[in-house]
């Protein structure tokens, strides 16, 4: 399963890309809240909106627990400690892809940061 950032959603929307198609067909891909809402934003339409909502519902959704806010939480100190400011939603979904073991696969640069600190987060890259 592979962890899937809004910049590559919103890329592969904008100019789809037979390398990135390979993926999404291939393997199983998932997105979290926070992805999901970043997606319904930048909607221009509420007819956009609702096929946003469509388009997401084939992949598999990963929730955040009660439990995860305590480690979303240590996460962020950790980061904050070694110095790196990343926007919090980001911090999230790095968050969910070490706690689910899973590669993340992004063209935010922010990611790259975390995972200077954070090394059990595994960036995917497509071949």
């Amino acid at each position: 399963m592979i962890l899937v950032d809004t910049s590559i959603i919103v890329e592969y929307w904008k100019n789809p890309k037979r390398e990135y198609t390979d993926v999404f067909i291939t393997q199983d891909i998932a997105i979290c809240g926070i992805v999901q809402a970043e997606l319904i934003y930048g909607a221009r339409s509420n007819k956009e909106v609702e096929k946003i909502i469509s388009a997401l519902e084939c992949f598999n959704f990963i929730d955040i627990d009660k439990e995860d806010w305590n480690g979303i939480g240590k996460f962020l100190h950790k980061l904050r400690i070694k110095g790196v400011k990343i926007p919090f939603q980001d911090a999230i979904i790095a968050y969910l892809a070490v706690k689910n073991n899973i590669p993340l696969w992004t063209r935010d640069k922010h990611f790259e940061l975390i995972r200077d600190v954070i090394k059990e987060l595994k960036l995917y890259k497509p071949i």
